[in-house]
């Protein structure tokens, strides 16, 4: 651990997060002092504990300790990233991006691994001398670097594993929609599963509509194109509404026939119930005519 002049000191690195509220931390270094000292590289750039560097120049100091990283660029970015996926103020597309990028470096610098792993083997039937022996078994790198991230970030490796295939998949109208709320998580998941130039084509008709209606989108679009898949989902503003309505009157029509086999009339039911029902049937008879094969079925069950 070195000394050095905070006015000496490079906050250059794209990954440092500057400008950020450090009243807290102001208050720690004040009572505990600097716990944890800076990470720089040997030509004094901050690689990480910007926050750190911020808070200790707005309480006046001028000096701080660090620690010296002398490695390659690749490397430097590594130690970058990694101390921004223990922080808890990344947002869900930047923890994206950065699992994506530590995957990269990571396999750059170590593309294969090989470990010790037991591998029984049976002994000769005239001989109880050898024993299991040992042998290299090649690991990948991304399996190791889920299960290192998952004890860091404790995220599941499988959770990494989708974030990391998320970032890669979505095209950059995706990563900005869903960026600026218009997509959810269960609806990128779903729009990825198409090319980025597929993607960028129905960006601005998939935003609108329901996972299970994307769904339908991307089995289409795949098959027909985008166009036809377009055509088929139309993105009417309300069509989440109108598909919880249509489901339950689904459910409710079942149900009223399996009464109706039995013999149990609407007259039956509970004075409650049936003032719903009513209310239903009427509701339904002043504001819309009826229309289509469902609406009949009503119709009959109310006869």
């Amino acid at each position: 651990m070195e000394i050095r002049k905070l006015n000496e000191l490079k906050a250059t690195n794209p990954y440092l997060r500057l400008g950020t509220d450090v009243s807290e931390l102001e208050k720690s270094i004040q009572t505990l002092g600097l716990i944890a000292p800076l990470v720089i590289s040997p030509d004094n750039v901050i690689l990480a504990g910007a926050r750190r560097y911020q808070a200790m120049l707005n309480l006046g100091f001028t000096e701080t300790p660090v620690m010296v990283v002398d490695r390659n660029e690749l490397e430097r970015e590594l130690v970058s990233i990694d101390e921004n996926l223990v922080r808890k103020d990344l947002t869900k597309i930047e923890v994206e991006s950065h699992l994506r990028r530590a995957k990269e470096i990571y396999q750059a610098l170590n593309p294969h691994e090989e470990v010790e792993a037991p591998v029984v083997e049976a002994a000769p039937v005239e001989t109880t001398e050898d024993a299991p022996k040992a042998k290299k078994v090649q690991v990948l790198p991304a399996e190791k670097f889920l299960n290192m991230v998952s004890e860091k970030t404790g995220l599941s490796p499988k959770q990494i594993h989708e974030a990391i295939n998320r970032d890669e998949m979505a095209a950059s109208v995706v990563k900005e929609a869903r960026k600026n709320g218009e997509l959810s998580l269960s609806q990128t998941n779903e729009i990825v599963k198409l090319n980025k130039e597929e993607q960028e084509e129905a960006i601005e008709h998939v935003k609108e509509l329901p996972v299970r209606e994307i769904k339908k989108f991307v089995k289409i679009a795949k098959a027909q194109g985008i166009e036809k898949a377009i055509a088929a989902t139309p993105n009417d503003p309300n069509q989440r509404e109108f598909q919880e309505i249509d489901q339950a009157l689904k459910k409710i029509i079942k149900k009223f026939k399996q009464l109706q086999i039995e013999g149990i009339e609407v007259s039956d039911f509970p004075e409650e119930t049936q003032d719903l029902y009513n209310e239903l049937v009427g509701f339904a008879n002043e504001s819309y005519s009826p229309v289509g094969r469902d609406s009949m079925e009503m119709d009959s069950i109310h006869q």
